[in-house]
């Protein structure tokens, strides 16, 4: 009786270890004890601009360049003389072989044969381009959210108030350590709470909200007349599942 054909790719065979590594998606680099190119997957040759022939034997740090905003200790040193995994720092940039200039993240990694001695390292990283552009994003219209001398008032779906800028402090009174987390209603005059539960019933259904006039109440229990616009928040998906909106 014929014995069975095995294929080369085995689980677990260098062979399979590497077909699994071209096939994710971050960039994988693995180095020597001495700190030698050895791997590079389609990703990492994507990003840094070598391939594996060109960079096959080179100094990990001739191909695998970063830089930051303050001093930066290269990771893989650090791997080397820890033998623990590092964390890259915040910021880190990959100055790729054509001078492009990429955001990324993640880690590297000691390598250890079957008795534990450190043979090398592996790097693991991945483009956080868009991830950056978004945060940056973000922070500019947080600011300008801070900024505004309208009160812009975030809340949930169930009217708890999540945000609360400058203008809502001036116009209300109220700090937003005082005010976030509680009831919108703490607002509003008790015989117009029913304006409430029908604004979000509208914004629950997506409607917008512009130039409604009504009356609410500061902290000192005084009343102003306010123009509210209110606007749902949407998550990437479309969800709704916030409002917000200023209040003049």
């Amino acid at each position: 009786m014929g014995g069975r054909h095995m294929s080369d790719r085995t689980p677990f065979s260098q062979d399979w270890w590497r077909v699994t590594l071209d096939s994710i998606g971050d960039a994988v680099i693995a180095a020597d004890v001495e700190g030698r190119v050895v791997f590079l997957n389609p990703v990492a040759q994507a990003l840094t601009g070598w391939t594996q022939v060109e960079a096959q034997g080179r100094a990990l740090n001739e191909v695998f360049v970063i830089i930051n905003e303050t001093k930066l200790e290269n990771p893989v040193e650090k791997v080397f003389q820890t033998g623990n995994i590092i964390g890259l720092a915040n910021h880190t940039i990959l100055v790729a072989r054509d001078g492009r200039e990429v955001p990324i993240d993640d880690s590297a990694a000691p390598i250890r044969d079957e008795n534990g001695e450190l043979v090398g390292s592996v790097l693991i990283f991945r483009d956080i381009t868009e991830r950056r552009r978004t945060e940056l994003t973000r922070s500019y219209l947080a600011a300008i959210v801070e900024s505004s001398d309208d009160a812009i008032i975030g809340k949930t779906l169930d009217g708890i108030i999540t945000s609360w800028n400058k203008g809502a402090e001036k116009t209300f009174g109220y700090v937003a350590d005082e005010i976030v987390g509680r009831p919108i209603t703490i607002l509003i005059p008790p015989e117009r709470h029913a304006e409430e539960t029908a604004i979000l019933e509208k914004i629950k259904r997506g409607e917008y909200i512009e130039h409604y006039v009504t009356t609410r109440i500061r902290k000192d229990g005084t009343a102003v007349v306010v123009s509210l616009s209110i606007s749902p928040i949407k998550e990437s998906t479309r969800h709704i599942n916030d409002a917000t909106g200023p209040t003049i």
